[in-house]
């Protein structure tokens, strides 16, 4: 559904480092969808009370759940790249020849 450039156009660093490179992405993309569910859920049982059936509780939970993550797709990507240059800063030769000008840590 959402499309990313393969390459940064500011520095040129290309984006899937390595072969499973966008698995990381979706684990931050599945973690956060799932705190948001597990909190909808905990929520309506406060406001609602226990007594809430779980026809109730899907009914609530389910949109967060559907929805939320096709939504955050994008920002899960940038974030997962963010975390992967602070784990793993890139070296000169994964940036492209034209951009190497740029310092780098």
């Amino acid at each position: 559904m959402f499309t990313m450039v393969d390459d940064c156009p500011r520095c040129g660093l290309h984006f899937e480092r390595m072969d499973g490179h966008s698995l990381g992405a979706v684990a931050v993309n599945t973690m956060t969808s799932s705190a948001l569910v597990l909190t909808v859920v905990a929520l309506a049982l406060v406001i609602i009370g226990t007594d809430a059936s779980t026809s109730t509780l899907l009914l609530l939970a389910a949109p967060a759940g559907l929805i939320f993550p096709i939504l955050f797709d994008p920002v899960s990507r940038t974030l997962w790249n963010a975390i992967e240059l602070l784990m793993r800063p890139p070296q000169a030769n994964e940036i492209r020849k034209e951009f190497r000008h740029i310092k780098v840590r």
